[in-house]
């Protein structure tokens, strides 16, 4: 029996799983053909990832030393701070390959995080993604994603009333995130590309902490440049975030406000180390920093009064791919750093962290029907 989590789940069976997913995957991939040149298809895509996290909660300094020391359980859930997350994907897409150029697909995707210790933290996450494309680089993006309760950590619940005394006040706070977004790219001289785009997150809290329910809209502008040595891509983007939180609950007292406004600014180089026949090696890098001002207004919110955040965060992958299967190593470092206005003692809300993350994923996918639009004919693959 492999360890089980807090909903009884064992653990131990999501490897074998995937192991016999990815051996579907195989069988099917064998029998499958190129793909047509034009007509509809539908595709299956899986996937399996294995990440070591060192941080899984993005602790600071202090709150990290304060698990460590066991003097305080009350804020904390976990068992430990650094974890082992295994991450299987399913992807379903229909396309369509249509005359001049233009192409239509929807692509569905479950992905789901599992802990190996920290099964509290365990989440699965769903999208929907609808694309229109058209000649001379044009296109036409639609997505959705869902992702139900995702836990937090342990925050203090000031209105809480425990029924006896000396008992925690901490409580799990987790929220559903729904995110919709839409974009349109095309292309304005040679091989480089421009993209704009607005995205609208609404995240919905537990009742225990509904004064930070909020809504944050988001416009994007970014610039690829496509062809540099070694088929390689530059993409540049910058963006701004108004996130506005509820800010109060059923009660009258005063209650934290998690309301900010801040910009997103990064680039990304993709490119081909070497290619023959039947595979390819590329590598990836990326970089995005990212501001938050806090919009509190209250001198006793004293986590997010006159508090100011900023982020930096740096991507490395290496990939091989060949027909229908893709192997990428990569890592990521996250460094995020606090300047609260006041003097706040160190407390369960997040703060200044490093995060460090490790991982190794496969993927597989392929053709499973195709229908050509010039005969009607259809085939199972």
């Amino acid at each position: 029996m492999g360890i089980r989590d807090r909903e009884g789940t064992p653990y131990g069976r999501i490897v074998p799983a995937i192991v016999w997913l990815l051996a579907g995957a195989w069988l099917i991939g064998g029998s499958a053909a190129a793909e047509a040149m034009d007509g509809q298809s539908v595709g299956v895509g899986l996937a399996f990832s294995s990440v070591y996290d060192d941080n899984v909660l993005r602790y600071s300094k202090e709150q990290l030393a304060l698990f460590e020391s066991g003097l305080m359980p009350d804020p904390f859930s976990i068992e430990t701070s650094d974890d082992l997350l295994l991450g299987p994907s399913a992807s379903l897409t229909w396309s369509n390959v249509m005359a001049r150029r233009r192409t239509r697909s929807l692509r569905l995707r479950w992905t789901g995080k599992f802990h190996k210790k920290d099964a509290t933290a365990d989440f699965s996450s769903y999208s929907a993604l609808w694309r229109e494309s058209f000649s001379r680089d044009r296109r036409l993006t639609l997505s959705g994603y869902w992702l139900p309760s995702f836990y937090l950590r342990q925050l203090f619940d000031e209105d809480a009333v425990p029924p006896f005394p000396g008992l925690s006040k901490y409580r799990r706070a987790e929220f559903d995130l729904g995110i919709g977004s839409v974009s349109w790219r095309q292309r304005i001289a040679g091989k480089t590309r421009a993209e704009i785009g607005y995205q609208y997150e609404h995240r919905a809290y537990n009742p225990e902490f509904e004064e930070r329910t909020s809504g944050t809209h988001q416009g994007e502008l970014g610039l690829e440049v496509y062809r540099l040595p070694r088929r390689g891509t530059l993409d540049f983007y910058g963006g701004y975030r108004k996130s506005n939180a509820k800010g109060a609950d059923a009660d009258s007292a005063p209650d934290p406000d998690v309301s900010y406004h801040g910009i997103i600014a990064g680039l990304g180089w993709r490119m081909e180390l070497a290619r023959q026949k039947g595979w390819r090696l590329g590598a990836d890098l990326g970089y995005e920093l990212g501001t938050r001002a806090y919009d509190s207004k209250l001198p006793s919110d004293r986590y997010h009064y006159n508090r100011k955040d900023t982020s930096n965060t740096i991507d490395a992958a290496l990939r091989w791919g060949c027909p229908h299967w893709l192997v990428r190593g990569f890592y990521r470092f996250d460094m995020n750093s606090t300047n609260l206005g006041a003097v706040a003692p160190p407390g369960s809300e997040a703060g200044s962290y490093k995060q460090n993350q490790v991982g190794l994923s496969l993927e597989w996918s392929g053709a499973i029907w195709r229908q050509s639009n010039g005969t009607g004919d259809a085939g199972e693959e």
